[in-house]
C-alpha cells in the first residue's frame, strides 16, 4: 500500500477513532494481499466482509444524519415515500445511484447531487440497503458502538467506484 494512499485516507478520517479504523482496515488489506495463495481466498473474504460491515455502519450513520426516515419510514420500508429496501432489491446499482443523485421531483424526492456527505458515502449507502434487501441485516441493525468507520477505511474494497462485495 502506498504511503500517499494512507495519508489521503487519514486526512479524510475526521476523528481519532476513524483514523484508527482506517489504519486497521489498511493493515487488514495488506495482510490479505500478503496471504499465501492457499489460504488467500478465505483471508480475502474475511477482509471484504469486515470492510462491508464498516461500510454498512457508516451508511447507517449517514442515513440518520440526512433523515431519510422522515419520508421513507423508521426502517426505510415505506411511509410517505416508497420502501428504499424494496427499491434496492429490484433495481440496478445505476438506477439506485441515479434516484439518489437526481431525485424524483415529481414525487417529492429531492436530489442529493449537491450534498457531498451523501455523494461521498453513496457506495456505503447502497451496501446498506442491499444488505437489508438480502436479509443480511435487519431493520433493528445498529452499528457497534466501539467502531467509528470511514469511507476511506475500506477504499481498497472498491473497483472503479463500485463495491466489490454486495
Amino acid at each position: 500500500m502506498k504511503t500517499s494512499s494512507i495519508r489521503r485516507a487519514l486526512r479524510i478520517a475526521r476523528t481519532r477513532r476513524a483514523a484508527l479504523a482506517a489504519r486497521a482496515c489498511f493493515f487488514i488489506a495488506a495482510a490479505v494481499a500478503a496471504a499465501p495463495a492457499a489460504g488467500g481466498e478465505e483471508a480475502t473474504e474475511r477482509g471484504n466482509r469486515a470492510c462491508t460491515e464498516v461500510g454498512i455502519a457508516n451508511a447507517w450513520r449517514v442515513l440518520r444524519r440526512v433523515e431519510c426516515a422522515r419520508c421513507h419510514g423508521r426502517d426505510y420500508t415505506g411511509l410517505a415515500a416508497p420502501s428504499i429496501v424494496a427499491y434496492a432489491a429490484t433495481q440496478s446499482r445505476e438506477s439506485f445511484t441515479r434516484i439518489v443523485i437526481d431525485g424524483d421531483p415529481v414525487r417529492g424526492m429531492p436530489g442529493y447531487r449537491d450534498n457531498a456527505y451523501v455523494t461521498e458515502n453513496l457506495d456505503d449507502i447502497y451496501r446498506y440497503f442491499l444488505a437489508r434487501a438480502q436479509g443480511e441485516i435487519g431493520p433493528d441493525y445498529r452499528p457497534p458502538a466501539a467502531s467509528e468507520p470511514t469511507k476511506a477505511a475500506c477504499a481498497a474494497d472498491t473497483v472503479g467506484g463500485k463495491p466489490t462485495t454486495p
